[in-house]
Order: C-alpha cells, then structure tokens, then sequence
C-alpha cells in the first residue's frame, strides 16, 4: 500500500513539475542569422550542436531531449514494453538501458533500476528536488531518476521518456555511437 501511495504522489508530482517544465521547454529560441553561433544558455535552457550532427528528431522527440519537456504519462510506446533488449538514446544511438533492469513502478513511464554502467548523467532539476538524468553521450534529457521508493531491490527508479528512446530487440544490431559536442545546460 505504502508503495502505491509513494507512486501516485511521485506521479502527481512529476505531472505537476512536468506542466511547468514542459510550458518553458515549448518556447524556442528566435531563428538564428546562417553562419552564427549559438549564443549562450541561460538557466534551464540548452543549446543544439550544429544541425546534422545526430540523428533526425521529431518537433515532439526535440521538445523532450533538447527542450527537457516531458511526454503525458501513459502515453509512450515503450512504457508497457517486456521485450528483451537494449534502450539507446534517440539523438546518438549511446546504449542507455537493457530491458532486464525495466520494471512496472505503474507511474506512467518506462522504469529501470539500473543504466548501462556510464550511460547515463545525473544532474539536479532546475526545480531544485528532483535528479535529472541525461544521456552521458549527447547530453539529451531522458527523465528523472528518484531513490527509496522500494519498488526494486536496487531502491532506484529510473522514469524515462519513451521518446527519449529507441529499443532494439535482442539480436538487432544499434547503429554506431554518434560522438558530437554535449547539448549545454547552465
């Protein structure tokens, strides 16, 4: 019981810090002059590496890992997913997650208790209590990480977007790790 509750308050939670975060994400910066520089990040907002650099993404796949947005719980396509394999990050192809350390924590989005070891960056939230997790690779936003939930032995949760991610079942080669500069979050 102690551990639905915990859930559905982490949930509730996430949706509401999800609002905020995903209104701020949607607003983009001003088009930028051929041949400029990125200007500087300020707080929360990031910077992309020169176009080509990465794997193509959706307006929707961009909002999440560039943006920091977040997809609505429920909703992605890999959040009931049992299939064994890896999770690689959308951007850059790095391996993030294998499908033995995913777990159903009923909080709307895929969950593992585990990354591949130095996959994954942990930041704090620019809302100053949760852990942000960014692919250690691209630097592309995946989620958060939250920590004594007790829904696994491990006592960790990762809560990944699914457009964050692409899976490759077992046996499936994933496409070579594309190597570029970090997006830049100050």
């Amino acid at each position: 019981m102690k551990v639905m509750i915990t859930a559905a308050l982490a949930a509730l939670m996430l949706a509401a810090a999800s609002t905020t975060v995903s209104a701020h994400a949607q607003t983009k910066p001003a088009p930028k002059k051929p041949g400029s520089k990125p200007a500087a990040a300020s707080q929360g907002k990031v910077t992309k590496p020169v176009s080509g650099e990465y794997n193509k993404l959706t307006q929707d796949e961009e909002r999440i890992l560039v943006y920091k947005g977040t997809e609505r719980a429920f909703t992605g396509e890999y959040t009931n997913i049992k299939d064994a394999g890896t999770f690689a990050c959308r951007r850059c192809n790095a391996p993030l997650y294998h499908s033995d350390t995913k777990f159903e924590s009923h909080c709307g989005w895929p969950s593992f208790d585990d990354e591949i070891a130095g996959a994954v960056e942990r930041k704090l939230d620019i809302d100053g209590f949760r852990t942000e997790i960014l692919c250690n690779n691209c630097g592309g936003h995946l989620g958060h990480v939250f920590i004594g939930e007790g829904f696994t032995k491990k006592n960790t949760r990762h809560c990944v977007n699914s457009l964050s991610m692409k899976f490759y079942k077992k046996g499936v080669a994933i496409p070579a790790t594309i190597k570029g500069a970090k997006l830049n979050a100050k």
